[in-house]
């Protein structure tokens, strides 16, 4: 922090106004914000943020920015001190900041930051994002379809990283060990966000401001990846949002201490003043019923994060003092709870769940993949054994050494078959049937050996 605020901004060099149109090409841009403001004429961009060194705690920030040649009236930037990675999470090197704000298309800005008592913030900084133009942009996944009873619910549809255009060697933007995503043991909640960003966007700017909120989050705030597992526009898509694999217990950065066990789904707005459209309630309770759903987890439940007590779909606000995810968000939570019922059926019924709890979910752990479609039938990776059903072969698991084997030949074997049988002991080893053929566990070998036919 330095000196006592002064009521002039600093003014830059300005550059030529650039003309207004949307820049087919990305790019990034960091202005100091050495002063109380910062005024400048840049080249086209279409989100902004301002970041400044972590530890510096009450910043109050605004921007107001140059469109058409008309400078807009000053808006404040949302502060969210506790968004972001678990402590020891390898999430880079961190900075603190505002929520990006989406303004479309710039070319100049005007940023202020300072404490709460008037005071400047040493080494903020003012980040400007163009996420470029791709043709696929105007591609729309069309709208939600409808609801399903199937049990367990399924996957609803996604717009993948893929599609939205996520760069993923940005991934390594903060040192090798982002790379390679981070899992946590299952899931056991859900926090529910929103952006704090701006309402009226069109469905083709979406992926573009996806692309522009995993850039801030990579290289404005140091995190390994964006930082939330889902993401829900107000047309009602959804989008994958870290990578790791949507179906597995992703750690992400969205609720800082409560990661771990937990996914992150944020609306894509701001709802502190205005309600969240039907379309975006619905697709955001059908994300949660089916992560919830696949890891047996009841949205009428209670669980325990940190030691803290909270609600199995929790808003960010019931972690620590926050705004998020905007009081007319968080006056929804009751009805999509309550929604996420309805869409689960009330109760776990499958033949895997039913198998497990026969087995005991104290000896083979929780679930880690939650229960998913094979080529074949149906499974759950519980922490020591994965379960497989189908109608024709009724549930049994792999576990061990034959877990193992049968992972490596592809889970759910097309050749192979779903298993039969669990493994039972037999003279000099061990073996397990399957439709198609056995493993066998050779004692004196000390290896699986797959044997392929009916008859052994």
């Amino acid at each position: 922090m330095g000196k006592t605020a002064r009521l002039l901004p600093l003014v830059l060099t300005a550059t030529a106004l650039l003309p207004q149109q949307p820049s087919n090409d990305p790019s990034y841009q960091e202005i100091p914000l050495d002063g109380v403001s910062v005024q400048a004429h840049t080249k086209p961009y279409g989100m902004v943020g301002i970041t400044w060194p972590e530890g510096v705690r009450n910043v109050a920030a605004k921007v107001r920015v140059e469109q058409n040649g008309k400078w807009t009236d000053w808006q404040s930037l949302s502060v969210e001190d506790d968004h972001g990675p678990d402590p020891l999470a390898p999430e880079g090197i961190q900075r603190a900041g505002t929520e990006p704000l989406w303004v479309g298309n710039a070319t100049g800005i005007q940023a202020s930051a300072v404490t709460n008592t008037g005071t400047t913030v040493s080494g903020a900084k003012v980040v400007l994002i163009q996420p470029g133009v791709l043709s696929s942009d105007a591609d729309d996944p069309g709208e939600i379809g409808a609801a399903s009873s199937a049990s367990p619910y399924p996957m609803p549809l996604m717009v993948s990283r893929r599609r939205w255009g996520a760069d993923e060697r940005l991934r390594a933007y903060n040192g090798a060990d982002c790379v390679r995503p981070r899992y946590t043991t299952t899931v056991l909640g859900a926090f529910v966000h929103h952006t704090a960003d701006r309402n009226d966007y069109t469905r083709t700017q979406v992926p573009a401001m996806v692309r522009a909120i995993y850039a801030y989050h990579v290289k404005s705030r140091g995190w390994c990846d964006l930082g939330y597992n889902f993401l829900v526009d107000r047309f009602g898509r959804i989008f994958e949002g870290r990578a790791g694999g949507a179906q597995l217990p992703v750690l992400g950065a969205h609720t800082a201490s409560y990661n771990a066990n937990s996914f992150g789904v944020a609306v894509i707005g701001n709802f502190d003043q205005v309600a969240p459209p039907p379309a975006m309630l619905e697709s955001t309770a059908r994300v949660l019923a089916w992560k919830l759903d696949a890891n047996y987890r009841s949205p009428s439940a209670t669980i325990r994060l940190d030691g803290k007590s909270l609600h199995t779909v929790s808003g960010h606000r019931d972690t620590k003092a926050t705004d998020c995810p905007g009081t007319q968000l968080y006056n929804k939570l009751g009805w999509l709870r309550q929604r996420v019922n309805t869409l689960m059926g009330g109760s776990f019924a499958t033949p895997i769940y039913r198998y497990a709890r026969q087995l005991g979910f104290r000896n083979i752990g929780q679930p880690f993949w939650g229960e998913h479609p094979t080529r074949t039938g149906w499974a759950t990776y519980f922490a020591t054994v994965d379960v497989f059903y189908s109608v024709a072969t009724g549930p049994h698991s792999t576990a061990g050494a034959f877990r193992t084997r049968y992972r490596r030949l592809g889970a759910g074997s097309a050749r192979l078959g779903l298993p039969i049988t669990d493994a039972y002991q037999v003279h000099g080893g061990a073996r397990q049937k399957f439709q198609r053929g056995w493993l066998v566990w050779d004692r004196r070998a000390r290896q699986v050996q797959v044997v392929y036919g009916r008859a052994l």
